[in-house]
């Protein structure tokens, strides 16, 4: 099922209106649907597709070569539409490694066919750190053709909401906290199934679909695995000051740099930055955790306790190792879908002025979960308690208190709680119009 990517789908229109044959590299992590993307782009034109494959030079070559003569044949017909045809080239990455020409003599090709004007060119790549870091330099005079590069991300959490149509949003927010926006991974859930049998059925069982998937993930854009498992088990225990870390695994911080920027470009790892406030002695800086919502799930959950996964039954090792802390797991994705909602409200104009971008504030004496800085320098906060319990006074009070670290007064307080709020506290902001109560059912 194709949801969302609207934005994306408009970027690849537009680039087709272009005059001469324009080149636009679309990229992203496994998974994250750029063929799928491509595809639902290519049903609206003549299209040519090409999947790259390892193979030695001239092979790959011959192969190629069979679909540059289809592709001519497209664009040499008088009788073509307006539209162009859309080349697609399909993990363009793997050309490269064995046929060092491939840019060049495409280049070449490019200029002497009758392409102008008919073609688009659109290079699919999984290899983030490729076309992050080499691309430009591996493709030489090719490169000048390039007139967009797209990296395609996760899905936000309206267009999980989209993809999951009829779910309650507990239950969207909690997938959401177990495989993140990658559709790859979303395709794989069974809305018929509980969490728990899906969890058991997707990475617990010795068959199942995702019991193996972190290691190969991996695998695929880092070497030095076992170091970079021992960071990834450690960032998973939510301490995320650098100096843990440091501690923790005994390694230098250089070497620490060195694999936390790997983690962070492949969108693994991040690193937080906290809402700078006026008092800035109260900020904790030097935080990093697990951006990938599956790889922080199975880190958490699942790799430090390998060994009971292969001994005991699946069933026995959800109940052991995940059923209890499942709970508090999700509510740091509750923190996301909240920040989401926020800048949907800022952008139709239903908060109280114009505000930048959410942040967190990291402070030393507690964590505010959303802040909002406003263009009239008002601010916002706000508070998420994902909790079996209604939010009551005393939750409120406690953000008051944080709230003190900022060095001034909020101007705007926004409660957002899974179960609702007591009466107490209802009553008490009741007719304050600068305190917004929103529950679940409200996102």
């Amino acid at each position: 099922m194709f949801v969302g990517r609207k934005n994306e789908l408009a970027q690849l229109k537009a680039v087709c209106k272009k005059s001469g044959v324009p080149v636009i590299v679309l990229y992203g992590r496994e998974g994250i649907g750029k063929t799928t993307l491509a595809k639902e782009f290519a049903k609206e034109r003549n299209c040519v597709y090409y999947l790259g494959r390892e193979l030695s030079k001239e092979e790959q070559k011959r192969y190629f070569q069979d679909v540059l003569r289809q592709v001519t044949a497209l664009a040499s017909k008088e009788d073509m539409t307006k539209d162009k045809i859309c080349f697609i080239v399909d993990e363009f990455d793997v050309m490269e490694k064995a046929y060092k020409e491939f840019f060049a003599e495409l280049d070449e090709y490019v200029t002497d066919s009758p392409w102008e004007d008919r073609v688009m060119l659109l290079l699919v790549s999984s290899s983030v750190q490729w076309i992050e870091n080499q691309m430009v330099d591996d493709m030489g005079t090719f490169a000048a053709r390039i007139v967009q590069v797209m990296k395609l991300k996760e899905f936000t959490f309206l267009e999980m909401v989209n993809r999951f149509p009829g779910i309650t949003t507990e239950e969207c927010i909690t997938i959401y906290s177990l495989l993140g926006g990658v559709p790859g991974y979303l395709d794989l859930w069974d809305l018929s199934k509980s969490v728990r049998d899906n969890i058991i059925r997707l990475m617990l069982v010795p068959n199942g679909p995702l019991r193996k998937e972190a290691a190969r993930f991996l695998k695929t854009s880092l070497r030095e695995l076992p170091f970079y498992n021992t960071i990834l088990s450690v960032l998973a225990e939510d301490e995320p000051k650098l100096n843990y870390l440091y501690n923790r695994t005994g390694f230098s911080r250089a070497k620490i740099s060195v694999y936390i920027k790997n983690l962070i470009q492949i969108d693994v790892a991040e690193k937080y930055f906290s809402y700078e406030p006026k008092k800035k002695e109260y900020v904790m800086k030097g935080l990093y955790g697990i951006s990938d919502r599956f790889l922080h799930f199975w880190y958490k959950f699942i790799f430090p306790n390998s060994s009971a996964l292969e001994y005991e039954e699946a069933e026995k090792f959800y109940e052991n190792h995940i059923e209890n802390q499942l709970y508090g797991f999700v509510e740091q994705m509750y923190v996301r879908v909240c920040k989401e909602f926020l800048v949907l409200m800022d952008q139709y104009g239903k908060l109280p002025g114009k505000f930048k971008q959410p942040e967190s504030f990291y402070g030393k004496e507690g964590v505010i979960p959303i802040v909002l800085a406003g263009q009239d320098e008002k601010l916002l906060v706000a508070l998420c308690k994902w909790s079996p319990e209604p939010m009551t006074g005393a939750d409120f009070e406690a953000l008051l208190k944080r709230t003190e670290q900022l060095g001034q007064e909020a101007d705007y307080y926004y409660l957002f709680s899974k179960e609702g709020f007591r009466s107490e506290l209802s009553a008490a902001v009741s007719g304050m119009d600068n305190i917004e109560l929103i529950d679940l059912e409200s996102l």
